[in-house]
């Protein structure tokens, strides 16, 4: 399932990517694109690039390491076969 989510978010921030480029291509076609837009046009494609880095972290989190393997302890053998009763009784 995170695989799936991982896909979604990807897939969604490229379409407000694209959606960012054709609209800042459009404003320059027009000779609306100032400065002022250029900058937050950048500004809205940094935050949500860096929204799709954290949710695709936060949906794969770093594992914990390993515990240290325990050292072998002494092996006793323990009979656990139980006493069973003659026949004849």
């Amino acid at each position: 399932m995170p695989a799936l989510l991982t896909l979604l978010i990807v897939a969604l921030a490229a379409a407000g990517a694209t959606a960012l480029v054709i609209a800042a291509v459009l404003l320059h076609r027009q000779g609306r694109l100032d400065a002022r837009r250029s900058l937050a046009t950048g500004a809205l494609a940094a935050v949500s690039a860096a929204a799709a880095v954290v949710g695709i972290a936060a949906l794969h989190p770093t594992p914990s390491p390993a515990p240290a393997p325990a050292p072998p302890a002494a092996v006793t053998v323990v009979d656990v076969q139980l006493p069973t009763l003659a026949l004849d009784e």
